[in-house]
Protein backbone atom coordinates (compact mmCIF):
# COMPACT_ATOMS: atom_id res chain seq x y z
CA UNK A 1 0.00 0.00 0.00
CA UNK A 2 1.38 3.53 -0.79
CA UNK A 3 0.45 6.10 1.89
CA UNK A 4 0.65 8.55 -0.59
CA UNK A 5 -1.12 7.25 -3.78
CA UNK A 6 -4.18 5.61 -1.17
CA UNK A 7 -4.73 9.57 0.34
CA UNK A 8 -4.27 10.87 -3.48
CA UNK A 9 -1.74 13.45 -1.67
CA UNK A 10 1.68 14.22 -3.71
CA UNK A 11 4.91 12.03 -2.73
CA UNK A 12 6.95 15.13 -0.79
CA UNK A 13 8.79 15.11 2.20
CA UNK A 14 6.83 18.07 3.54
CA UNK A 15 3.19 17.56 3.59
CA UNK A 16 1.06 20.34 5.83
CA UNK A 17 -1.92 19.36 8.07
CA UNK A 18 -4.41 20.88 6.59
CA UNK A 19 -3.43 18.69 3.08
CA UNK A 20 -3.08 15.37 5.17
CA UNK A 21 -6.68 16.25 6.83
CA UNK A 22 -8.80 17.42 3.78
CA UNK A 23 -7.21 14.17 1.30
CA UNK A 24 -8.07 11.85 4.59
CA UNK A 25 -11.70 13.33 5.25
CA UNK A 26 -12.37 13.56 1.96
CA UNK A 27 -12.11 9.63 1.21
CA UNK A 28 -13.17 8.95 4.80
CA UNK A 29 -16.59 10.32 3.79
CA UNK A 30 -16.63 7.93 1.23
CA UNK A 31 -15.06 4.83 2.28
CA UNK A 32 -16.41 4.92 6.10
CA UNK A 33 -18.43 1.21 6.73
CA UNK A 34 -21.28 3.09 8.32
CA UNK A 35 -22.06 4.85 4.78
CA UNK A 36 -23.72 2.79 2.07
CA UNK A 37 -21.15 1.53 -0.05
CA UNK A 38 -18.88 2.20 2.67
CA UNK A 39 -15.77 -0.23 2.61
CA UNK A 40 -14.37 -1.23 5.73
CA UNK A 41 -11.06 -2.99 4.70
CA UNK A 42 -10.00 0.36 2.42
CA UNK A 43 -11.31 2.41 5.63
CA UNK A 44 -8.72 1.28 7.61
CA UNK A 45 -6.04 1.32 5.06
CA UNK A 46 -6.75 4.62 4.79
CA UNK A 47 -6.63 4.96 8.84
CA UNK A 48 -2.76 3.50 8.24
CA UNK A 49 -1.93 5.63 5.33
CA UNK A 50 -2.67 8.90 7.70
CA UNK A 51 -1.00 7.59 10.46
CA UNK A 52 2.32 7.46 7.86
CA UNK A 53 1.89 10.55 6.28
CA UNK A 54 1.11 12.31 9.52
CA UNK A 55 4.52 11.30 11.15
CA UNK A 56 7.50 12.95 9.50
CA UNK A 57 9.82 9.96 10.23
CA UNK A 58 6.97 7.40 9.02
CA UNK A 59 6.34 9.24 5.95
CA UNK A 60 10.70 10.01 5.20
CA UNK A 61 10.83 6.31 5.66
CA UNK A 62 8.04 5.57 3.07
CA UNK A 63 9.62 8.09 0.70
CA UNK A 64 13.15 6.20 1.19
CA UNK A 65 11.54 2.71 1.38
CA UNK A 66 13.73 1.83 4.07
CA UNK A 67 13.70 1.33 8.16
CA UNK A 68 15.44 3.08 10.98
CA UNK A 69 18.77 2.24 10.94
CA UNK A 70 18.91 2.59 14.96
CA UNK A 71 21.58 4.31 14.91
CA UNK A 72 21.59 7.70 17.25
CA UNK A 73 21.63 10.56 14.97
CA UNK A 74 24.73 12.82 15.84
CA UNK A 75 22.45 15.56 17.06
CA UNK A 76 20.68 13.24 19.50
CA UNK A 77 23.51 11.98 20.91
CA UNK A 78 24.53 14.49 23.52
CA UNK A 79 20.51 14.66 24.16
CA UNK A 80 19.87 11.45 25.01
CA UNK A 81 22.09 11.24 28.72
CA UNK A 82 20.18 14.25 30.02
CA UNK A 83 16.71 13.21 28.57
CA UNK A 84 17.08 9.17 29.82
CA UNK A 85 18.38 10.26 32.73
CA UNK A 86 14.93 12.47 33.49
CA UNK A 87 12.66 10.16 32.48
CA UNK A 88 14.48 7.69 35.05
CA UNK A 89 14.65 10.47 38.06
CA UNK A 90 10.46 10.97 37.05
CA UNK A 91 9.39 7.13 37.59
CA UNK A 92 11.94 6.94 40.76
CA UNK A 93 9.79 10.32 42.17
CA UNK A 94 6.61 9.58 40.82
CA UNK A 95 6.62 5.97 42.60
CA UNK A 96 8.08 7.04 45.72
CA UNK A 97 4.93 9.93 45.90
CA UNK A 98 3.07 6.83 44.81
CA UNK A 99 4.10 4.21 47.74
CA UNK A 100 4.88 7.30 50.16
CA UNK A 101 2.80 5.96 53.22
CA UNK A 102 1.97 9.28 54.92
CA UNK A 103 1.79 13.42 54.14
CA UNK A 104 4.91 13.72 55.49
CA UNK A 105 6.68 11.33 53.05
CA UNK A 106 4.88 13.58 50.53
CA UNK A 107 5.28 16.56 51.68
CA UNK A 108 9.62 15.79 51.73
CA UNK A 109 9.21 15.07 48.14
CA UNK A 110 7.77 18.56 47.23
CA UNK A 111 10.94 20.32 46.43
CA UNK A 112 12.70 17.54 44.35
CA UNK A 113 9.53 16.99 42.34
CA UNK A 114 8.97 20.81 41.74
CA UNK A 115 13.03 20.54 40.98
CA UNK A 116 12.32 18.00 38.08
CA UNK A 117 9.31 19.37 36.52
CA UNK A 118 11.66 22.84 36.28
CA UNK A 119 14.28 20.49 34.78
CA UNK A 120 11.79 18.80 32.42
CA UNK A 121 10.16 22.06 31.01
CA UNK A 122 13.97 23.38 30.30
CA UNK A 123 14.77 20.16 28.67
CA UNK A 124 11.09 20.20 26.77
CA UNK A 125 12.35 23.63 25.75
CA UNK A 126 15.88 22.21 24.23
CA UNK A 127 13.85 19.36 22.27
CA UNK A 128 11.12 21.87 20.98
CA UNK A 129 14.19 23.76 19.56
CA UNK A 130 16.01 20.28 17.88
CA UNK A 131 12.23 19.86 16.38
CA UNK A 132 12.37 23.66 14.84
CA UNK A 133 15.47 23.09 13.34
CA UNK A 134 14.21 19.36 11.88
CA UNK A 135 11.55 21.14 10.35
CA UNK A 136 13.62 23.83 8.80
CA UNK A 137 15.46 20.76 7.42
CA UNK A 138 11.97 18.96 5.86
CA UNK A 139 11.65 22.20 4.26
CA UNK A 140 15.18 22.39 2.71
CA UNK A 141 15.06 18.97 1.40
CA UNK A 142 11.87 19.60 0.33
CA UNK A 143 12.65 22.26 -1.68
CA UNK A 144 15.38 19.84 -3.48
CA UNK A 145 12.80 17.46 -4.11
CA UNK A 146 12.81 14.64 -6.25
CA UNK A 147 17.09 15.61 -6.43
CA UNK A 148 17.82 14.19 -2.61
CA UNK A 149 20.52 12.45 -0.59
CA UNK A 150 19.15 9.29 0.44
CA UNK A 151 21.05 9.07 3.99
CA UNK A 152 19.97 12.89 4.30
CA UNK A 153 16.46 11.67 4.30
CA UNK A 154 16.98 8.70 6.51
CA UNK A 155 19.05 10.85 9.53
CA UNK A 156 16.13 13.26 9.09
CA UNK A 157 13.55 9.91 9.73
CA UNK A 158 15.51 8.98 12.47
CA UNK A 159 15.68 12.40 13.96
CA UNK A 160 12.34 12.83 13.85
CA UNK A 161 11.76 9.14 15.86
CA UNK A 162 13.96 10.16 18.34
CA UNK A 163 12.41 13.91 18.95
CA UNK A 164 8.78 12.49 19.06
CA UNK A 165 9.32 9.92 21.36
CA UNK A 166 11.31 11.45 23.57
CA UNK A 167 8.90 14.54 23.25
CA UNK A 168 5.76 12.12 24.55
CA UNK A 169 7.44 10.64 26.95
CA UNK A 170 8.64 13.96 28.73
CA UNK A 171 5.00 15.12 28.15
CA UNK A 172 4.14 12.20 30.17
CA UNK A 173 5.66 12.85 32.92
CA UNK A 174 4.97 16.21 33.03
CA UNK A 175 1.21 15.16 32.94
CA UNK A 176 1.87 12.43 35.87
CA UNK A 177 3.29 15.64 38.01
CA UNK A 178 0.79 18.15 38.03
CA UNK A 179 -1.87 15.46 38.64
CA UNK A 180 -0.18 14.75 42.05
Amino acid sequence: MDPFELLSLPRRPLLTEEEIGRAYRTLAGVLHPDLVGGDALRFNELGEALAIVRDPSKRLRSLTGTSSSGALPPEAAHLFPKIASLIQQADILLEKHRTASNNLAKALLIAPLNHLATELESIEGVLEDWLASLQNELIRIDSLWPDYDAEDLNCLADSYSYAGRWQNQLKEKKLALKVL
